[in-house]
């Protein structure tokens, strides 16, 4: 029976979560072999894509990325963490913004940066 790219992604989803004791990418290494060995690797976007969907739908946002001038302190990082449960947080550190922060979730960027700030004054300003 072949499964559907969103079954593929379910399957996928419920081993990550019951296998909390495993190592994530045991389980993701053992879940690509398995397509291969089926030979559906050209599955593997739509796969991503519908689990991505339904870790938003269990756990709001996949993936925060905040991007500042300096690095985060630990308790900020922490406290990102305890907000964004589930989610993948990344950081990136880009002295180019001065001051403030871009915040990223998923596909929709907050810029609070000063650089930013600078940019829109630019665009404003040259109406």
């Amino acid at each position: 029976m072949k499964l559907t790219n969103k079954q593929l992604a379910n399957v996928l989803f419920e081993a990550i979560e019951e296998g909390k004791k495993i190592d994530v990418s045991e389980i993701t290494d053992a879940f690509v072999k398995l397509i291969a060995q089926r030979g559906e690797l050209r599955r593997i976007p739509s796969v991503i894509q519908s689990f991505e969907q339904l870790w938003k739908s269990k756990y709001g946002a996949a993936t925060v990325t905040i991007e500042t001038a300096h690095q985060l302190s630990a308790s900020f990082k922490k406290r990102i963490g305890e907000i964004a449960t589930g989610a993948e947080i990344r950081e990136i550190v880009n002295e180019n913004l001065i001051g403030g922060a871009k915040l990223k979730v998923d596909d929709r960027v907050i810029d609070g940066s000063i650089s930013g700030a600078l940019q829109q004054l630019k665009v404003y300003l040259s109406l």
